[in-house]
């Protein structure tokens, strides 16, 4: 009899540590459905989910357009400022932004047409989308008499200045 005591004590132990790890898994469940389902009808969290959802379709609507605009070639895109005209006292200065231009003055081309300065550019880029030509030309018509034969180009760093002087 002693012995048929010991085999049931032995599945009473079995059965009660079956039960226990039961109740832990079922305890550990139920609390991690309730903190999720709590955290899930908490508005802070449905608006900071909303909030990087919109974040996230926005990127891809940035990258979408991106994308768009860069492969339509008939589409025309505005450009950094590029020349800029400085009246002085007695003289005007173009001043041309290299760095779109590649670096170097040479892409610059500048007339003078009467009363007329025009300057103009062009340059080529291969990278691994394939060639990209850019050009641009811009013209001032200026008041004063422009005095042709003094006029001087000068590359300062990134900046190549045109000094047009004139006679009141």
């Amino acid at each position: 009899m002693l012995e048929e005591e010991k085999h049931n004590h032995h599945w009473l132990k079995v059965i009660g540590v079956i039960l226990a790890t039961f109740l832990g898994a079922f305890l550990a469940f139920y609390f991690a459905v309730d903190l999720t389902f709590n955290r899930m009808m908490n508005p802070d969290y449905q608006i900071k989910k909303m909030e990087k959802m919109m974040k996230h379709q926005e990127k891809r609507m940035h990258k979408f357009e991106d994308r768009v605009m860069q492969d339509n070639p008939f589409e025309p895109r505005m450009a950094p400022m590029l020349v800029n005209l400085v009246k002085e006292s007695d003289e005007y200065k173009v001043i041309v932004d290299l760095k779109p231009l590649g670096g170097n003055e040479k892409n610059v081309n500048v007339k003078l047409n009467e009363n007329i300065v025009t300057v103009s550019g062009e340059v080529e880029k291969n990278d691994r989308h394939g060639e990209k030509i850019m050009n641009f030309s811009q013209s001032f018509y200026l008041d004063e008499k422009l005095n042709a034969d003094k006029m001087t180009k000068v590359r300062k760093g990134d900046k190549y200045i045109i000094t047009i002087p004139f006679e009141e």
